[in-house]
């Protein structure tokens, strides 16, 4: 059985910036993210969630599931910015 998902791939279904887009791994990573949406490499990449609260960042090396059941369920949502300047900086 594990072998015929493996013949099959599967895209997953993400939203960046308000833009669908795909992806045949199950997971993606912060830097993939940038990089799907042509965004700089040091820019931020938030994951959108609902309810209150700042939504979360994503950093480069980190991974988020694409897979709908995954909490946030359904498709994913991200956003990428320019990053905030620190205080002193």
């Amino acid at each position: 059985m594990a072998g015929e998902a493996a013949n099959h791939p599967h895209e997953y279904e993400l939203i960046i910036n308000r833009k669908p887009h795909k992806w045949p791994k199950e997971e993606i990573s912060g830097a993939e993210i940038k990089k799907l949406a042509g965004s700089p490499d040091d820019w931020v990449v938030n994951q959108i969630v609902d309810g209150p609260g700042e939504d979360p960042e994503v950093a480069d090396q980190q991974f988020v599931h694409l897979d709908p059941k995954a909490p946030p369920h359904g498709v994913k949502r991200f956003t990428t910015r320019k990053p905030k300047t620190a205080p002193g900086a």
